[in-house]
């Protein structure tokens, strides 16, 4: 059954998860945002946010058991920092045989310069000195890929996820289907990380977290974020964390005022603060979001269950 192009907030912090009191509003999960398009369940990061989010597909799969035969899911995996797989390992999903599951995410640049695979590292996150279960050892049906420049996924109606490449020649059409870009940003240690954005019917969301801005504006960003209905975008750090005696600069990630100068000069309809840093409670992301409304009107702090219609 269709579903309208909708975005769901699951996990909104950066770095680590943080429960307790203070970020009962905000939420303390780890980066993880839901899109639902056409049939189709996405997942922007897989950090502890998809754990809740797991156990609600299940549980709608099995009350539609005589509707539904298939729990299909895609996840966009941005880089593989643990804030953004840690959830991975516990999605409910992952080990059930009627799960079709499709990961896709960036190569990684591994010791000595070596470069290894998707596939490679989601194996040692479940490795036996890890994890008491190995990633072979679950029972949906996987499919694992790295992706390449020009890569994009197609999205189809009753079908799974189709892999193309734009420099290639495929005899694929973009009609009717949801269509998901990427590019591979390098203003986040050490591997960067994949920028996505998911189109379809003319509307379109970008997910554009742990990048820091620059001096004149994320030209490529704003290029890629080319009237988005919707811009996510890293926002972790407060201007005094950037610039104070004990600088954030360089660790790869933005301030709102980094993010609303995208949003701007990109012509987006709404932006998104996301990524909070675990040091900042409810008020500190209030606060943030009270003073980049002032840049940028149409601006929203994340929070978990933060629903979005497209």
């Amino acid at each position: 059954m269709a579903q309208d192009f909708t975005v769901t907030f699951r996990g909104v912090r950066g770095s680590i998860p943080v429960p307790g009191p203070t970020t009962l509003k905000i939420g303390g999960n780890s980066s993880c945002v839901q899109v639902n398009v056409l049939d189709h369940t996405i997942f922007l990061d897989a950090g502890t946010g998809i754990i809740a989010a797991g156990q609600q597909l299940v549980r709608n799969f099995f009350a539609n058991r005589d509707k539904v035969k298939r729990l299909a899911v895609t996840v966009l995996i941005s880089h593989t920092h643990h804030d953004h797989i840690m959830g991975l390992p516990f999605f409910p999903p992952l080990y059930i045989g009627d799960t079709s599951l499709s990961i896709f995410g960036p190569s990684v640049y591994g010791p000595v310069g070596s470069k290894t695979g998707l596939d490679y590292v989601l194996d040692m996150m479940m490795d036996q000195m890890f994890f008491p279960i190995d990633m072979k050892e679950t029972h949906s049906l996987k499919k694992v890929s790295t992706l390449k420049p020009f890569d994009q996924i197609l999205l189809a109606e009753g079908e799974e996820a189709e892999l193309v490449n734009l420099q290639s020649d495929f005899k694929s059409t973009f009609k009717d289907k949801a269509i998901v870009s990427q590019y591979r940003a390098y203003n986040h240690p050490k591997n960067g990380t994949l920028v996505y954005k998911v189109q379809y019917a003319g509307k379109s969301i970008v997910y554009a977290t742990d990048i820091e801005g620059y001096v004149e504006g994320d030209k490529r960003l704003i290029q890629f974020s080319r009237g988005a209905d919707l811009l996510i975008h890293d926002a972790q750090y407060t201007v005094e964390q950037y610039t104070g005696a004990v600088s954030t600069q360089g660790f790869g990630h933005s301030t709102p005022e980094m993010a609303c100068q995208v949003a701007k000069e990109a012509g987006v309809k709404q932006l998104v603060l996301y990524h909070h840093d675990p040091n900042h409670d409810d008020a500190a992301v209030a606060k943030k979001e009270e003073n980049a409304k002032k840049l940028f009107a149409n601006t929203i702090a994340a929070y978990e269950g933060l629903t979005i219609p497209i």
